[in-house]
């Protein structure tokens, strides 16, 4: 079981709940309270459960490197992003795109 994000409050502050994730993506909830990320983690905790390991951070390519790699190396990178682009178009509106994705993160 881990503690997955499930929505908003409606002040904006984000919604945990505990499950387990599904091969495809999704969750079965165990736990259907509303918690705040604290509470979800203690509650888990107090389940028996680990707590969820820190995400390891992105390695974010440097704009030079970006600018130096061809169309289907920009391709193969994005698709390990989940980003799809298209090879059709300019290289330079290719690396506009991955710079902007990377910027968003």
């Amino acid at each position: 079981m881990e503690v997955f994000q499930n929505g908003r409050f409606s002040s904006g502050e984000p919604v945990y709940q505990i499950g387990t994730r599904n091969a495809d993506g999704t969750y079965n909830v165990e736990v259907f309270d509303l918690m705040t990320k604290g509470e979800a983690e203690a509650k888990l905790l107090a389940m028996g459960g680990q707590p969820a390991a820190p995400k390891p951070k992105v390695k974010v390519p440097t704009v030079a490197r970006i600018k130096a790699m061809t169309k289907n190396e920009l391709e193969a990178m994005m698709r390990s992003e989940g980003v799809e682009l298209d090879r059709r178009k300019a290289k330079n509106t290719l690396v506009a795109q991955v710079i902007k994705h990377f910027k968003d993160k």
